[in-house]
Order: structure tokens, then C-alpha cells, then sequence
């Protein structure tokens, strides 16, 4: 559990369903279940990135939790934000699990800002606003269906580019 909460705030039964919810719980049960200690060695890029997230989870339900009483899953937690920050986190994960990912930060972090970073363009298509930057400088900003049906937008040049590939 140390590598899942290494606050040690959260129950064996909280980390289980965590790792239910980003599709590593019987990975983490074949490795004698979360209470045994893991290296990072032994997963893939890709299950390293989901047990990232699977920690950004585990603390926004924590962190709801000792907030209220209420029930802790997104939907209920309506006066509850955050900022959540991400850097490239689908870059090593194949198409299936990029999506899967998509719909955990959707529905586990709908109340909070997201600041992404992400090259895999379809990640930021239902967010507010992109950010497109070229040598280190923001060069547009928008809502990211609104620039890929402008003609000249930067963003979509680089979508239509990544679609032709």
C-alpha cells in the first residue's frame, strides 16, 4: 500500500478499488496484493503510468473523504476541486488504454482544473481550452473543437497532420 498511498491515509479496501477502477488490480494481486511491496522495475511504461494515476485518484477520494462524509465518487462531489495536473500522461500507453485513461480523468477529476500536457492531440479534444506553444510561447489558445474548424488555426494544422499519418 506504501507505493499507492504513501501517506499511509487510505484502507487496503480504498487501494483495491482504486486499483479496480484503473484496470491494475489483478496485475497487483498476482504480485501478492497491495499490502506487498512493488518496484517499479517490474512494470511496463505503460502500467507506470496507470498506477500514477491510480495514485491521483486514490488522493482525490482521500482527500474527499476526510473533507466530508458524504459519498466520494465525482459526481457527488460537487464543492469539491482540485487542480490536477498531468504531463504526458498517455505518451506510453497503447490507443485502448489512452481511451480508458480519458474516461478515469473524466468522471474521477470532473470538478477540477486540468492542466495537461499532452503531444496525443484527442486528449485535450473535451477540454475548455488548449494551449498550443512553440518554442517555449503560447502561439493560440481556444476551445479545442472551435480552432480545428478555423481555417489557419495552429491547432488545426497539427490535427490535421496527426489525422493524415
Amino acid at each position: 500500500m506504501a507505493n499507492l498511498a504513501p501517506l499511509h491515509d487510505s484502507s487496503e479496501s480504498e487501494c483495491r478499488a482504486v486499483l479496480q477502477t484503473v484496470g491494475l488490480s489483478n496485475l497487483v494481486e498476482k504480485r501478492g496484493g497491495p499490502l506487498e511491496s512493488m518496484s517499479a522495475d517490474t512494470l511496463s511504461q505503460g502500467q507506470k503510468q496507470l498506477f500514477s494515476l491510480a495514485r491521483a485518484v486514490l488522493r482525490r477520494r482521500t482527500r474527499t473523504r476526510d473533507q466530508t462524509t458524504a459519498p466520494v465518487s465525482a459526481t457527488e462531489d460537487k464543492d469539491n476541486g482540485g487542480i490536477l495536473l498531468l504531463d504526458e500522461v498517455s505518451s506510453s500507453v497503447d490507443q485502448e488504454t489512452d481511451r480508458a485513461m480519458q474516461k478515469i480523468i473524466q468522471e474521477e477529476f470532473a470538478n477540477y482544473t486540468i492542466v495537461m500536457v499532452s503531444h496525443r492531440l484527442e486528449m485535450v479534444m473535451d477540454f475548455d481550452t488548449v494551449f498550443v506553444m512553440d518554442k517555449g510561447s503560447v502561439i493560440e489558445a481556444g476551445h479545442p473543437k472551435t480552432l480545428v474548424a478555423q481555417d489557419k488555426s495552429y491547432f488545426k494544422n497539427l490535427w490535421s497532420i496527426k489525422n493524415k499519418a
